[in-house]
């Protein structure tokens, strides 16, 4: 039964996410990445404190030794750095690539799930597992080709231009990947520290703000979305927030709990269909091409996450 209960909370994670991720896509066609990362990180701090306001317990902080405070907050720091800063890479991924590229792509961050899972878990990591993270490259491999050039198009300008931005999607999905893995691991380890998951993710969300809030001071063009020119286009931002909200609100807490249970090379693996939810997604909801090569890459995703899963 406690399996069963971490498979649900897996679900609805990456459930979220994919959707969430399309919110994200439609968004910042009308709004810029910097803008928005403020913006949404404020609305994401209101949702997970009302979040843990009815789930969570705070009373952790009063049996906290000094040493494990100072612990709490350093994981709690890591992670909501490394959560904001990977959004940010996404976001301006999304700016140069299909949301059906760039999303699966950040996948990657099984990659080093798997070592630092390993490393500060001590989860084992099995040659399926090893398999399986194989079979998770190439498929990685299979979306990052390139476009034939369309024949209509002759000016080699705008073909440079197009690999140009593919190359540069690639590479920011890809740090994506690096620093969600980090968040992640960071967040489960504030999660064993305080036994709560709810109000620790509230925390981590809290100092991310904080930490936007800040860079702001020097770069102005965070604030941008409250701009009065910008009242227009302000539903956009909301729609980025309340998605925000619900996928690093509730998605990433469900995740936490599922590796408490499950553990969370485990979990992570399972969250990596996500890309199938969301490709689907894409072409239907986005009218994104549609590319046969993703049909393959998605079948080497879930041959991948068998191999791991089941033998």
């Amino acid at each position: 039964m406690p399996e069963l209960i971490g498979y649900i909370l897996t679900l609805d994670a990456l459930l979220t996410w994919g959707i969430a991720s399309l919110v994200y896509k439609y968004g910042l066609g009308k709004t810029k990445p910097k803008a928005t990362l403020f913006f949404r990180i404020l609305i994401v701090t209101l949702g997970t404190f009302i979040f843990a306001l009815i789930f969570g317990d705070f009373s952790f902080f009063a049996s906290f030794t000094s040493q494990e405070l100072v612990g709490f907050l350093i994981v709690s720091i890591l992670s909501g750095v490394s959560v904001t800063i990977g959004d940010l890479f996404y976001f301006k991924a999304l700016k140069k690539i299909d949301a059906s590229r760039a999303y699966p792509l950040t996948q990657l961050s099984l990659v080093f799930v798997y070592p630092l899972a390993f490393i500060f878990f001590g989860e084992q990591v099995t040659v399926s597992i090893l398999i399986g993270g194989a079979f998770i490259l190439l498929s990685v491999f299979i979306l990052t080709t390139k476009d034939k050039p369309n024949r209509d198009i002759s000016n080699s300008d705008v073909i440079q231009k197009a690999n140009k931005n593919l190359i540069v999607g690639v590479l920011l999905s890809i740090g994506t990947a690096l620093l969600w893995a980090i968040s992640y691991v960071s967040f489960n380890q504030a999660r064993i520290i305080s036994n709560e998951v709810f109000a620790s993710n509230f925390l981590r969300i809290a100092l991310a703000s904080i930490f936007v809030a800040t860079l702001g001071f020097f770069k102005r063009d965070y604030y941008e979305a409250f701009k009065k020119e910008n009242r227009p286009i302000l539903r956009y931002y909301l729609y980025i927030g309340i998605a925000g909200a619900l996928s690093l609100g509730l998605a990433d807490s469900f995740f936490i709990m599922a590796a408490e249970v499950n553990g969370l090379i485990l979990t992570a693996t399972i969250t990596a269909n996500t890309p199938m939810v969301q490709q689907i997604l894409s072409i239907l909801i986005l009218k994104e091409k549609f590319r046969k090569r993703f049909l393959i890459a998605v079948l080497l995703l879930i041959l991948g996450n068998y191999i791991i899963l089941f033998f």
